[in-house]
Parts: structure tokens; sequence; C-alpha cells
């Protein structure tokens, strides 16, 4: 079996160069965290379970081992339908969906960028997908904090825990879009404009959704009553960006250029 892609294990988790048979049941740990704080039962929680196991080995869309349908909602609409949800202040689509959008967009940028490199072409591949999966896990590992939020008898306490529910997926992309940043390092000088074009896009790309993400931390950590762990996922997301600036500045730099005509 093959290692996982290194930003599968990256951040908190702390997973760096983890074999995949290990890695996938820390995965089914921490989406059992969310379920819990979600309220699903055991049997909901073991087909999602299926399903996670699945993508993460594979890096393939989520395959529904069970009769039932997929779950995924937003993930699986138009770009026109999903374009209208985000606008519709009754739907749910926020920062945090979008910018796994704008995610998996970096991320195929990205592999169209080094196609002709296959070992990283297929780290991105299975990136987007991941990041496509995000779209929908976004929203579900919110849900406890707007039910909380509305519910009169949820303490202060209840509150935060959901909060610091809601907050890992954020951040996890961040690491993964530094990830994407990172790997447009092997086509910087290589390939036709086209290769460069797309690697362009794939950083500005990555950029957006870390900005994304960056906004709905700074959300959650406004309504957390415990101001260090919210100063912390703020903090932890601002690193990550300020650690990889200079490389985003150059890489910007170095294929503007091949991409800009000579002047004659």
């Amino acid at each position: 079996m093959q290692n996982m892609p290194v930003w599968a294990g990256v951040g908190r988790r702390n997973l760096d160069n983890v074999h995949s048979a290990c890695y996938i049941p820390i995965i089914i740990m921490c989406i059992s965290a969310r379920g819990y704080a979600r309220g699903e039962t055991e049997d909901t929680m073991a087909e999602e379970k299926k399903k996670i196991m699945i993508h993460t080995a594979s890096g393939d869309h989520v395959v529904d081992m069970s009769d039932k349908k997929p779950k995924p909602k937003f993930g699986v609409l138009p770009v026109s339908d999903y374009v209208a949800a985000v606008a519709d202040p009754d739907a749910q689509p926020q920062a945090g969906s979008v910018g796994a959008v704008v995610a998996a967009l970096a991320a195929a940028m990205g592999s169209l960028a080094v196609q002709a490199l296959r070992q990283t072409a297929e780290e991105l591949r299975q990136m987007t997908d991941y990041m496509v999966f995000q779209i929908d896990e976004e929203l579900r590992s919110r849900e406890p904090y707007d039910k909380r939020r509305n519910d009169p008898t949820a303490t202060r306490n209840d509150l935060d825990i959901a909060l610091r529910v809601a907050s890992d997926i954020p951040n996890e992309v961040v690491y993964i879009m530094c990830r994407c940043i990172e790997l447009m390092k092997e086509v910087v000088d290589k390939g036709d404009d086209l290769t460069a074009c797309s690697a362009l896009a794939a950083v500005h790309l990555s950029v957006a959704a870390i900005r994304c993400m960056q906004a709905e931390l700074l959300s959650y950590a406004k309504e957390m009553d415990d101001d260090v762990f919210g100063y912390t996922i703020v903090r932890e997301a601002e690193l990550n960006l300020a650690n990889h600036q200079e490389l985003i500045d150059g890489l910007v730099e170095e294929l503007t250029r091949r991409l800009t005509r000579e002047k004659k």
C-alpha cells in the first residue's frame, strides 16, 4: 500500500509520511468526533466512516457501500446553482464551503500544471477530490454550532465545543493549500505557457482559499469564550500563510515573468 500524500497528515495532526493503513483510522476518529458533536448515532456514523475510508485510501470520489444515496448536497450542484445558493441568505454555504470550492479549483489547476510529473499530478488529483468532499463536510462540521446558537438551553461551554469542531476543517484546508503552493515549485521553470498559466492560477487560487478560511476562523474566534483557543486557530492560519509568503511571492514573480511578452 502506498503512502498517503504529505498533505493528508499536515498540521496539528502531525502525520507527515504516515502509512495510509495508519492514517485511515485516525481520519475516522476525527470524523467520529464531529459526528458525536452533531448527535449522530453509531449506525449513521458507521455508514459515513465507510465512505470516508474509501475516499482517503484511494483518493477517488467518495463511494457509498450501502443502499443509501451519497449524502453530499452542495458539492454535486451545477456551478450556477451553487453560486445562487451562496448568494441566498437562507442557504447554508458560507466562507468555509466556498473556500473548499476554491481549494478544489486550486488543486485542479495545479494538477493541470504538473501533468507531466505523474506522482505529483496524482497527489494533486487526490487533493482535488478531497477538497470537493470538504464542500459538504465543512457544512456538516458547522451543524452543532448552528443548532446550539439557536438553543436557549445551550451553555457557553456547549457553544465553544461546537466552535472547536467547526474550526478544524478551515485550518486543515489552510495547511493543504500551502502544500499545493509548494508543489508548484516543481514546474516554476518547466513546461510551456499553459504550464506556467496553470501554476500561477493554482498559486493565486490557493491563497484565495486560505483567505476564505481565515475569514471563517475569525468569525468563530469572535464567538468563543475561550480567548486562547480563539487566538490560536486564527494565529495558526496566519503563521502558515506567513511561512509561505516568500515562496508565494517568488512563484508569482517568476511565473508572471514567463507569461509576459518581452518588449521589442
